[in-house]
């Protein structure tokens, strides 16, 4: 990618901006406890100072990827299934606290959504997700041009999911989700 195109990228939506600005820190930070020297007046009986952890709830520093090419973003049920499939995966992390697990994870499921859904998203603890996986098929409760909503069956049952677009050719984006919620059919 360009640097342009890059840059362009990063500063499109503001979720992606903040994402760009907390990895510019992150690396900052690294590199600065990267390159401290020991202390040559420290004595043999020092104790290296632990170093600073982020806190669990500390938004990943990757901002969502584009939805995956087997993912027909056109079918709302599929983004639907898809979204609820990889927000259930948080469940299955062996440390939903370590930043590199939780960033792949919010990366998989916020791919599909909004920006402010994302931001919503960024702030789930992946461990606490009731589900583990889909167990059907999407079943619309509502549908219009521009907004879908659907139940996705879940082993924890179903997640009401409402699926925003702006124009007939642009990609279902999820604007939120509700566990054991389901929409009315013709609200």
């Amino acid at each position: 990618m360009p640097m342009r195109s890059a840059a362009r990228w990063a500063l499109d939506r503001p979720v992606r901006l903040v994402a760009v600005a907390a990895a510019t820190v992150a690396a900052a930070v690294v590199l600065g406890m990267c390159s401290a020297a020991p202390d040559p007046h420290a004595g043999a009986d020092a104790k290296p100072t632990p170093a600073p952890t982020a806190p669990s709830s500390t938004p990943p520093s990757t901002a969502p990827a584009p939805a995956p090419a087997d993912v027909d973003t056109a079918d709302p049920a599929a983004v639907a299934v898809a979204f609820v499939g990889a927000w259930a995966a948080g469940r299955s992390l062996s440390d939903p606290a370590d930043p590199d697990q939780w960033a792949g994870w919010y990366a998989r499921a916020g791919r599909y959504c909004t920006d402010r859904c994302g931001a919503i998203l960024a702030s789930v603890d992946p461990g606490r997700v009731p589900a583990t996986r889909v167990t059907g098929d999407a079943r619309v409760t509502y549908d219009r041009a521009d907004r879908h909503e659907l139940a996705v069956p879940t082993d924890a049952g179903d997640v009401s999911v409402r699926l925003v677009r702006d124009a007939p050719t642009d990609p279902w984006r999820v604007e939120s989700w509700e566990q054991g919620a389901q929409a009315e059919p013709g609200r």
